[in-house]
Order: structure tokens, then C-alpha cells, then sequence
């Protein structure tokens, strides 16, 4: 079990088992400290991963659980940059204390939003509230423009309609006269000249002949197409109507289904400029995150070098003693 622990110190720290297993309790220690370390840093940012991915990304359980893993990862390879170097530098160790607290920022900021959920949400109703006083009036007089255009259409064809069936009621039928030519028979005698014989012939004229009639009136066949149209804008002036009247709703619907991860960051900050105890619960886990952050950095750069640090360094003076000597220097 004592190995065990150790051997998964190693794979989180980076230290090498094979070298550590011959080293001093002291160096054996080092690395259950660091480790112990890791664990709880892992932990608290497997945590933040999965939160954020599940409330703010909308993740099923199994991508967040992916997500988890990647902070979790992410975490160990940046304290291992820390953990693994073997001569001080300042310089990284600075680098290391920004990036300590800008994580340690994050982190408190996603806690804390998950804290103040309940409380969150309340801020939230009033701040959909101001959106929707904002967005609701621009949008209610494009749709009520709509209603008016096709409210001015309806009357339109109403008038169409209403100057139609007056000239339907005055004329319900048109007379009509249609002229026609036909060839009537015709006899007429005619005396022949030379023998002065009289002969009987038939001719026919072509006389004109005029018939009268009714036919409904042509406008009567508009009546149904304007009927069509009219039903269909009282429809339309019907749904714009509704749809005017659930605006409000609808705003409010989209509001809260796309508040993201910045506009609950605008409720949390405003939650803590009117309340004290918000402010110190957040400054709270902000310095317990900025501690275990800066934890293993202090840890590391007020610790005495160990024998596994000396057969590490002494195993890099024989590589080179031998690399100088494969180069005949």
C-alpha cells in the first residue's frame, strides 16, 4: 500500500519510481507531500470543470466528466513545472504566482456562482426584466407595424368587395345583343330576251338577324378570390396578434434559455456589491484557491535539495562526463 501510494506520487509528480525507490524517507515524504497537494488541487478543479461545462456549456454528464479531466490534466502538467525543476528560477516561479492567481480567479468566480445559484437565479429575473424593458418596445412596434400593413390590406380588399356586390345588386344580369348573318332564299323570275320566255329562279340574301340575352355579371366570379384573400389576411392579422400579445413571454423565454456564462458573471458581481456576506464568502474561496495555487510553489522554493535531487544531478554530471569523453574532449 506505503509503495503503491508512492508509485501514484511519482505519476503525478513526474518523479521517476526507479530513482526515488533507493532515496532517503526524506525525498519518499517529499513526494507524498506533493502529492497530497496535487490530489486536493485535482480534485477542486475536477470539480470546476464539470460545473462549468454542465451549466454554462449545457454538456451531457459524459462530456462534462471529459471536461473534468482536461482541468484535471491541465492542472498536473503546470504543477509539474514547478514539482520537476531541479535549480531555481525565479523567473518561472514568478510566472507561476500570476498564473496561480489568475486561476485562483477563475476558480473562486465558477464556486462561487455555484454557491449562489438560488440566489443567482433571483438576481436573474430582475435582469431578464431590464432586457426585456429594453428589447420589448423596438420589437412590439415592428410587429405592430406589421399588424397595421395588413390591417390597411384588409380594408382594401374589403372595399374591393363591398364596390363589387354593389354593381353585382345593380346589375345581376348584362343584356347582351349579338348580331348574326343569315342566307334567305329568294325567287324572282327573269324573261329571256331572245325566246321571251319567262323562268322562275331562287337566290339567297343575306340578311342580318339580331338575338337578345342575359349572362350573370362578370364580376361575380371576383367575389370568391377576394373572399380567399380576405379570410386570409384576417388570419394573418389574428396570428400577428397573438403573437403581439405572447411578445413579452416569448422575450423572456429566450432570455432565460441564453443567459450565458458573462451575463451570470454581471449578476454574481452585482450580487456582490449589494451584499457583504456574498463579498466574504467570495474572498474567501479566492484565498483558499490562491493558497493551494501557491502552495506547492512555496513548498518547492524554500526546500532544501534531497538526495533524489543530488542522484539526479549527479546522474546528469556522469551523462556529460561520458558525452565528453565519446568527443575526446
Amino acid at each position: 500500500m506505503r509503495e503503491g501510494w508512492i508509485k501514484i506520487g511519482c505519476f503525478l509528480t513526474g518523479y521517476n519510481y526507479g530513482i526515488l525507490k533507493n532515496c532517503s524517507e526524506v525525498s519518499k515524504k517529499s513526494v507524498k507531500k506533493y502529492t497530497a497537494a496535487m490530489i486536493i488541487m485535482c480534485l477542486l478543479w475536477g470539480i470546476i470543470g464539470y460545473s462549468f461545462a454542465n451549466r454554462y456549456l449545457h454538456s451531457s454528464s459524459g462530456i462534462s466528466m471529459a471536461c473534468s479531466l482536461v482541468f484535471i490534466i491541465i492542472i498536473i502538467q503546470i504543477e509539474r513545472q514547478i514539482i520537476m525543476q531541479t535549480h531555481r528560477n525565479n523567473y518561472l516561479q514568478i510566472f507561476r504566482g500570476i498564473i496561480a492567481f489568475t486561476m485562483a480567479v477563475i476558480g473562486s468566480i465558477i464556486i462561487d456562482q455555484i454557491i449562489f445559484k438560488d440566489d443567482i437565479e433571483l438576481e436573474k429575473e430582475q435582469f431578464i426584466n431590464n432586457k426585456v424593458e429594453l428589447i420589448y418596445p423596438s420589437r412590439a412596434s415592428i410587429r405592430q407595424k406589421q399588424i397595421d400593413q395588413l390591417k390597411a390590406l384588409h380594408l382594401e380588399k374589403d372595399s374591393q368587395r363591398t364596390v363589387l356586390n354593389l354593381q353585382i345588386q345593380k346589375n345581376p344580369v348584362i343584356n347582351t345583343t349579338t348580331t348574326q348573318s343569315t342566307p334567305v332564299p329568294e325567287t324572282f323570275s327573269e324573261t329571256d330576251p331572245i325566246t321571251g320566255k319567262t323562268t322562275t329562279r331562287t337566290r339567297y340574301v343575306t340578311k342580318p338577324t339580331t338575338a337578345r340575352s342575359q349572362i350573370p355579371n362578370p364580376n361575380i366570379a371576383l367575389i370568391a378570390p377576394l373572399d380567399s384573400q380576405i379570410n386570409s389576411l384576417q388570419r394573418m392579422i389574428l396570428s400577428q396578434g397573438d403573437s403581439l400579445s405572447n411578445l413579452r413571454g416569448s422575450i423572456e423565454r429566450t432570455l432565460k434559455e441564453k443567459t450565458g456564462f458573462l451575463d451570470e458573471l454581471n449578476i454574481m458581481f452585482s450580487l456582490l456589491g449589494k451584499s457583504p456576506i456574498a463579498l466574504f464568502v467570495y474572498v474567501i474561496w479566492f484565498s483558499l484557491l490562491f493558497g493551494l495555487e501557491l502552495f506547492i510553489l512555496m513548498n518547492k522554493r524554500h526546500e532544501k535539495a534531497t538526495d533524489y535531487d543530488a542522484m539526479i544531478t549527479h546522474q546528469m554530471d556522469m551523462h556529460v562526463k561520458k558525452l565528453n569523453l565519446l568527443s575526446g574532449r
